[in-house]
């Protein structure tokens, strides 16, 4: 039996009957309760019939669309060409979506406008062909298309604007797709240049040989991200150390579709630990050499000690005790301060000794002075023995206290003769330059004693020292007679005049003498603050 044979089939015979009774029905109401605008129009666009959901859409009564043109549902700027679409279409009849590519628009009665989108499909009917426009508004979907592009929009202003950070897109095989301001900066290239081209370009020989760009690909599709760190290649051909994440980018089905890249130079800072690195290795072998020496120096002093040991025995004993603590480094330096303080003291006594059996003469005071210097020294080696804590640095404020103190009892004829105003910072001094500062400022107040009061009169002199920008100050007055009309220190013979200049010179500066209701001599000293920077500096290592 044939299934075309319908009138030998009773099934066949059944399914016609049903389509003749119930297939109008179901056209019916799905015209009727389609969610969809739906017109129907004839070859010169006049509407024939309209759903209900049309009436809603476009605010006309049924009655009025049917026999209305459809150019009346258009508004007027757009009607011009509408006729030939629609004669190209009759021609050409097919399902197909109007406008592809096109915003259209609908017009209501009350003259409002609204974004549609439009299927037509022709029909042929018993009075002709007819075409089936099925109208959606698209209100909320282009509302939200808008929202979404103008975020793209804010997104893409963003991501341009940045110039510390190369972003852009790649495709799915690693080709260039986006590019931004950040890009071009780092790297070089505008989005003429690179746009297509494969991001394996901005890597080194050697990690294209190894294959690197794919490989940082296929772990970015794996972990959904990838971050690395290395050298990369501008296009001039220098090289930059950068950090990169790389992210994939998945379709609704899964598939990987592209990645987006983000690369930030990170030069400075690897060349800063490369520097830090090498740094720590150079501080080390300075460190190890440092061993070796004060391993030498004592093995020295261990032999030197030996000898001492034979000379006498208060230093015998004193010298196990120094043997016993030679890897404490601040006994061995008390013992050193204390050993040349002692010399010291050894050598004013004996300068004493001699200068009693002398006449007063130049000679004489030729030799207390001598005395009075040597005492400085001694000073020195006396507080860094007595100092608690860091024995590489002396007070200023104290040490110049006592070395002030001896000066005026060395030259004052009676107690109470001078009255003494100091005002000092609190600048830390190293042994090789207190010495000199000491002796300067016996120096000076030594002239100020001898020059400045004579007769035993009555004075005072004062004594600052104070920071400058690249310097300490230094500044004694008197209020004594003052100098001369034609004093002129350069000029002058006095062993003391040029050993104060000779020690200022030493310390970074120069000796200024002025009038001002008595002496005045000023000097700053610029490398009091030069060991106070390097000294700081040292302590923190």
């Amino acid at each position: 039996m044939r299934l075309s044979d319908s009138a030998n089939d009773p099934l066949a015979t059944v399914a016609e009957q049903y389509r003749a009774e119930f297939g109008p029905f179901v056209l019916k109401n799905l015209f009727s309760l389609s969610a969809d605008a739906i017109l129907a129009t004839n070859a010169e666009g006049i509407i024939c019939e309209a759903n209900p959901r049309a009436t809603k859409l476009f605010g006309y009564e049924r009655d009025e669309l049917v026999g209305m043109s459809i150019d009346g549902l258009i508004p007027e700027r757009m009607r011009g060409r509408h006729p030939a679409h629609r004669e190209n279409y009759h021609a050409h009849p097919r399902e197909r979506q109007m406008g592809i590519a096109m915003e259209l628009l609908g017009l209501r009665k009350d003259g409002s406008e609204f974004p549609v989108d439009v299927m037509l499909r022709p029909m042929q009917t018993d009075s002709g062909p007819i075409v089936l426009s099925f109208v959606r508004d698209v209100t909320e979907q282009r509302a939200a298309q808008d929202a979404l592009r103008s975020k793209d929009l804010q997104i893409r202003s963003i991501v341009d604007s940045v110039r510390d950070c190369a972003i852009y897109m790649l495709d799915r095989e690693g080709n260039v797709v986006t590019w931004n301001a950040g890009g071009e900066h780092i790297k070089g290239y505008t989005a003429e240049e690179i746009l297509g081209l494969h991001f394996s370009r901005f890597f080194t020989q050697e990690d294209i040989d190894r294959n690197r760009p794919a490989e940082l690909m296929r772990l970015a599709a794996e972990r959904e991200n990838m971050e690395d760190e290395g050298w990369r290649v501008r296009k001039d051909g220098t090289h930059f150390w950068a950090n990169s994440v790389l992210t994939v980018i998945r379709n609704p089905a899964g598939e990987v579709t592209g990645y987006a890249k983000v690369t930030r130079d990170f030069t400075a800072r690897r060349l800063a630990e490369i520097e830090l690195r090498e740094a720590g290795q150079a501080t080390q072998q300075l460190a190890d050499a440092l061993e070796v020496r004060v391993a030498e120096r004592t093995r020295q002093l261990e032999v030197t000690v030996k000898e001492l040991l034979d000379k006498n025995r208060e230093v015998e004993a004193y010298s196990r005790i120094v043997t016993n603590n030679l890897r404490e480094k601040e006994v061995l330096l008390r013992e050193v301060y204390h050993r040349v303080k002692n010399n010291l003291q050894v050598v004013k006594s004996l300068l004493k000794m001699g200068a009693r059996t002398l006449p007063d003469s130049e000679g004489r005071n030729a030799i207390e002075t001598a005395v009075q210097r040597v005492q400085v020294m001694a000073t020195v080696h006396e507080r860094l023995y007595q100092q608690k804590g860091d024995l590489s640095v002396l007070s200023l404020s104290a040490y110049l206290g006592d070395v002030i103190e001896g000066a005026i009892s060395a030259n004052s004829e009676r107690a109470g003769q001078i009255e003494l105003e100091l005002n000092t910072e609190d600048i830390p001094l190293t042994l090789d330059l207190a010495i000199p500062f000491g002796l300067l400022a016996n120096e000076l107040v030594s002239n100020c004693l001898k020059h400045g009061f004579p007769n035993g009169r009555k004075g005072k002199i004062s004594i600052s020292v104070a920071r400058i920008p690249g310097a300490a100050r230094v500044m004694v007055k008197d209020n004594g007679v003052g100098l001369r009309e034609d004093f002129d220190a350069t000029r002058g013979n006095s062993m003391g005049l040029k050993l104060a200049a000779s020690l200022a010179h030493q310390l970074g500066g120069k000796l200024e003498f002025s009038n001002c209701d008595g002496c005045c001599v000023q000097a700053d000293l610029a490398r009091l603050v030069e060991q106070e920077v390097v000294g700081k500096a040292e302590r923190a290592k």
